[in-house]
């Protein structure tokens, strides 16, 4: 038969098939639109769940967004608050992170933002905080005073005590 030989679009998979038609290939088709129909039911029933922002982002967010936030956690998107000009409505946009040279230096380049007062808070997780000190020493330009939240806490005690040394010694 020559539909099934092209590629066809869930939803444009035939559901009335006489029995006398039906094949092994036919029934595995019918067996993927009824799958697909119910994923694509509960995607949509998701889609409208007023579900709360990661909290990372929501961090993020209501410290300023990225412009005042440096973020030093290795991810590679993140959800900003944005607000449309025209309207004055809020919404979140997707980015992908990126640094001015390669993503390999986005971490670096956050730490020199933040430790230069470009950027007034630091966020870092312990994936990325590995080997960096974000103290006030006479070396760096930002001399504010370090207030450090611990977002999610090191199962360790010894990475935790680590971690709050990246801004207090």
């Amino acid at each position: 038969k020559s539909w099934e030989s092209k590629r066809l679009n869930w939803d444009e998979i035939e559901l009335n098939v006489k029995k006398s038609d039906l094949t092994v290939e036919t029934e595995r088709r019918i067996a993927y639109r009824r799958a697909a129909a119910t994923v694509h039911k509960y995607l949509q029933s998701v889609d409208g769940l007023d579900l709360p922002p990661n909290p990372l982002d929501e961090l993020l967010n209501k410290l300023g967004g990225p412009s005042m936030v440096a973020e030093l956690t290795g991810r590679k998107i993140r959800q900003v608050q944005c607000i449309n000009k025209e309207t004055g409505q809020s919404f979140v946009r997707i980015e992908k992170r990126k640094g001015v040279k390669s993503f390999d230096k986005v971490n670096i380049e956050e730490k020199e933002a933040f430790q230069s007062g470009e950027k007034n808070v630091a966020i870092l997780s312990e994936a990325a905080s590995t080997g960096i000190s974000l103290q006030a020493d006479h070396r760096v330009q930002n001399q504010r005073r370090r207030v450090h939240i611990t977002l999610e806490l090191p199962w360790s005690a010894d990475k935790a005590i680590q971690q709050l040394g990246r801004t207090h010694r």
